[in-house]
Parts: structure tokens; sequence; C-alpha cells
């Protein structure tokens, strides 16, 4: 048996609120042993900008967390029973569910105002094709805007007048405290709920019937019931989070009542009905009711969606390129998927390794001290990354004092914020210590300040030297920049022959590394594309020069310029 158990889940706010449930009610039936909360991120966690109903679910937030099962990095998975697919993939299945907290939706607005008080002169936001069918069907005038982030993240957006209300799931803002934000939970007769919606389930291995039996202890039958018939309708349907389906289930004596609806995209075509029979027939009702849907207008509904929906092909202007970079796998950057969307062959040779560092004993007493600073500098997505990582292993959790505020360099490293649920105070475009300083002290004269740096090992120490001027600074090197294996003899074999058509670099240590790697290999001076100023000047001290510069100076920036000096 054993005594060490690791639970994986996400890094959002609510994934670990979840996970530490799971956690607690482990340790509550089992004192014996110990239990470890294990952060991954995901594909769903990574992808903030783009509406869901653009890139597909299934899998969108589990993904990753099943493949640490496979690897045994985990040995149970933790999410919210409405983000699994509907079919579990080979060799994992469904362990365990909690109780149920609520299945509503819930209407958030600035007033507190009710759904009936909303006029077409609000706009309000949602991520889920689900929420803006009904919506649409109850109210055609409404003006619906797209958003996405943690619950924290959209409050603040419709704070700063993004919108003027929002539909969210009630359980979400309950578990996290947040029921003041509530104007009205939506009952089933005006918003009918995602399948499974409320639900905290634990994913395990197939094989591993030590951990299935030690979830027995902690599932909760009626849950178990009614999520599992409401997957069982939308398995039936084929449908997820990019189509507007959904159900709501409930257990009285030994009655199982399931209401279900199929909708297209505007709610002016909404096929609903209710089924009820024995609850040991549960799935079988649920099963029946969404085949009634289909035959009575729902498929030639979905079908249209799914057709209007489907991803279009673009134009692949970097076709035939074949691409080497040397960015490390660890950041989890998009830089990859996006040259292969654009057709480029990727070859993958990180220069550098991220990890996190391990902290003192001092060092841990700073996060746990973190109200004593006025502000938190963060001069890249791994200085991000790596801080809330050490904060989860310190202080259990990711919360920041509601007094310290934020500066980072970079839109990309204020977006890694959101996903934690925060948001800067202050953003600099620019790329350089010096002049994130500059545009710092210009906006906010900082004197007498406590101030914390979260960067890593090899990064300068300009950023601390400008801003102790008159302020007390604190560093944390929260992430540890190391050496690159050795590229493998594919890429050292592409490299000694000339076989591709650029290199790119996305920071000193990259270049540096890779010159003294595989610098004695070079047929010729490589085409060489850089992702900022500071890059660019490492390349230069090396004695090469750079074909072309990102603008901006990010991964969308890079990509960009790749196909312009192609397009040559």
């Amino acid at each position: 048996m054993r005594k060490h158990i690791r639970i994986g889940t996400r890094g959002s706010q609510l994934a670990l609120y979840q996970a530490y449930r799971v956690k607690d009610a482990l340790e509550a039936k089992y004192p014996e042993l110990t239990f470890e909360i294990v952060v991954i991120k995901t594909k769903g966690d990574k992808i903030l900008d783009v509406p869901l109903s653009k890139i597909g679910d299934k899998g969108l937030f589990t993904k990753e967390l099943e493949i640490a099962m496979f690897n045994d990095e985990i040995d149970m998975a933790v999410h919210s029973l409405k983000d699994l697919p509907t079919v579990f993939p080979e060799g994992t299945k469904l362990g365990a569910v909690l109780e149920r907290a609520s299945a509503f939706d819930a209407l958030v607005t600035k007033d507190q105002r009710t759904f009936e008080e909303l006029t077409s002169e609000d706009i309000i936001a949602t991520s889920s094709l689900r929420r803006k069918a009904q919506l649409l069907k109850l109210n055609p005038h409404l003006t619906i805007v797209e958003i996405r982030g943690n619950v924290n993240t959209r409050i603040r957006k419709m704070e700063e007048g993004y919108c003027s209300a929002m539909i969210m799931a009630a359980a979400g803002l309950q578990r996290l405290g947040m029921d003041e934000h509530i104007s009205e939970v939506l009952s089933p007769d005006k918003m009918i709920p995602a399948c499974a919606q409320g639900a905290i389930a634990i994913e395990i291995l197939e094989k591993d019937h030590e951990i299935e039996n030690l979830l027995d202890g902690i599932n909760h039958p009626e849950t178990m019931i009614t999520s599992g018939a409401e997957r069982t309708f939308l398995r039936t349907l084929e449908g997820g989070c990019q189509i507007p389906v959904g159900s709501h289930s409930e257990i009285e004596g030994d009655t199982f009542t399931i209401t279900g609806f199929i909708s297209n995209l505007d709610g002016s075509v909404f096929i609903k009905d209710s089924a009820s029979g024995p609850v040991e027939e549960a799935n079988k009702i649920a099963n029946k009711l969404a085949e009634k849907l289909l035959n009575e207008g729902g498929k030639t509904v979905l079908d249209t969606i799914k057709a209007n929906i489907a991803p279009q092909t673009g134009e692949l202007p970097l076709k035939g390129k074949t691409i080497i970079s040397t960015r490390p796998v660890e950041v989890g950057d998009d830089l990859s998927q996006l040259l292969k969307a654009k057709g480029a062959n990727v070859i993958e040779a990180p220069m550098i390794r991220i990890e996190t560092a391990v902290l003192s004993g001092s060092e841990k007493v700073v996060l746990k001290d973190l109200q004593k600073f006025d502000w938190v500098f963060f001069t890249s997505k791994n200085g991000v990354i790596h801080f809330f990582k050490q904060l989860i292993e310190t202080n259990g959790n990711t919360t920041l004092p509601e007094t310290l505020k934020i500066a980072v360099i970079g839109e990309k490293t204020a977006a890694e914020l959101d996903y934690y649920g925060y948001g800067p105070q202050f953003i600099s475009p620019e790329a350089t210590a010096e002049e994130f300083v500059a545009a710092f002290k210009k906006e906010y004269h900082p004197e007498g300040q406590q101030l914390l740096l979260a960067l890593g090992n090899i990064a300068g120490t300009k950023l601390e030297e400008q801003l102790s001027e008159k302020n007390d600074i604190t560093r944390l090197n929260v992430y540890n920049t190391l050496p690159p294996v050795t590229p493998g003899e594919n890429v050292q074999r592409l490299i000694q022959n000339n076989q591709y058509n650029c290199i790119l670099f996305t920071s000193p240590s990259t270049v540096q590394n890779f010159h003294a790697l595989m610098g004695r290999d070079l047929a010729t001076p490589p085409i060489i594309g850089s992702i900022g100023p500071v890059t660019t000047q490492a390349v230069q001290e090396l004695g090469w020069e750079t074909a072309f510069e990102a603008a901006p100076y990010n991964s969308e920036g890079l990509v960009s310029s790749i196909i312009q000096y192609f397009s040559k």
C-alpha cells in the first residue's frame, strides 16, 4: 500500500480549491497516509485569448493531467466533471465524485440587478455557446461578448467596463467565497446548466485498483448517478462546450428526472423535453431523452452548428521551411504551434532548461510574509509560473494580499498572470530592465517602498540596482536557467549539413549555449531570428548577425517577422 499519494490538478484558484477538497476528504478518511498536490498546466490554460468554440474542448483541460498519470507523476487527477470528455482515454476512468455543489448558473452584475432588470443596453459576457443560446432565447436583443480567464479576472474585467453582466457557474463563485457577486442564481426554468456542472471528479488509471479502492471511501453515490446520466445524455448527442446543449437531473425518492435541450446558436430553434423513471435506469432514461431530441430536429441543428464552427485551414506561408527553435520546452510557449500552423517544419533544439528553484528557509519566509511588500515585479512568463509554483508549495494556495501591486514586462507576462486570476497595475511594453524601470519610475515615482523581484538565477542586477536607489529591494530567484542537454543526432546533422532555413533565439542564454555547443558545426553563418533587442545584442556579441527581429517582442511578432523575411 502506498503511503504517499499525489493528486494532480490545474493551477487556477478554482482548480486548487477542488484539489484541496479532495485532499481534505482523503486525509479525513485515511489519516495514516500523506497526500500531495501536484500542479500541471493544460492546453486550455495556455490558450486564453481564443473562444472555446473555435479550438474545440475535448480534453482541453485534461490531457496533460492524463499524460502525467501515465508517466507516474501523479496517482489521480482532479477535474471539474463538466470539463471531462464523455469518453475517457483508453486506460483511464472515473474513480469517484464528491458531493455535488450547486449545478446552476449565476448572473453577476455590477449593481446586483436580476435578469428581468437587464436591458438591450447591457453587455453580457460568457464563453459558453450553451449560455449564449439560452440568453438569446430569453431576450434576443441582448448584446453578448466572449470572455475567458479565471473568476477573479472576469470580475475585474467587468468592473473595468468590459461588460455590465456575466453568466458564470454558481458553484465556482460559491467555492471561492465570492457569493456577494451573485445577483441571481438562475433556475433551470431560465437556464439549463451544463451536463455534470458543479461536480468534482477524480480520474484514475483503470489498472490502479489500489487508488480505486481508496477513492471508494469518499465517493458520493447520488452525484455519481445524476452526473453520470447527464454525461450519458451528452455522449449520445456527441456534444461539448462548442455545442449549445445542456441537462439537469435530480432524484426524489426512487424517481430520477432529467431535463435536456438542444439549440441553435441564437436560440431561435430550441428543442427541450424531460423524462422520468426508476433511479436504477437513470442512464437508460438519459439516453432515450437524447435520442428523442435528436429525432425531433436536434440532429439537423447540431450538424449545422458543427459545420459552421469547423476550423478553417488558412494559408501556409512557411510551408517547406525547416526552422530550428531553441526555446525551452518547459516554457509551454505557443511558438512551435504558431510556426506549424503556418506550415513550417519545426525542429525543437532547446538551448536552456528551466527548473523551479529550491528555496531556502529564509526565502520561504518571504513568501509567507507577502503583505509587507508594496510591489512584486515579473520580467517574464517563467517568473510568474515559478513564483506561483513556489506559493503553492510554501503556502498551499496562490492567494496574494489585496494590497500587493504587480508590475510586469510585456503582455505575455500579463496574460500569464491572468491564469492565476490577477492583473498587473503596470505593464511595460519595453524589453530591457533599464526601459522597464524608467517607465515605472515615470508613472509611480516610488520612494520608501518594499519591492519584491521574482526572477531567474541568471537574470542581471540592473533591475534591482536601479530600483534600490530610494526603495528596499528583495530579490527572490524562483527558477533556475540551466545548460541544455546536447541536441540529438538529427538536429546536429541538420546543422552540420546546413539543412535548415533559419534558427530562432528567444533569450541571450539560448544564443550563448547554442554557440558553445554547436557553433563549430556550422557550415555557414546561420540565418538568425531574434525575439528582441537583448537577444539580438547577444547574437552580435558572438560575431553573428540577425536576419530579422520580432515586432512586437513575442511569439506572434517573431512568426510575423519570419513570414515577412521569407516573403521578400
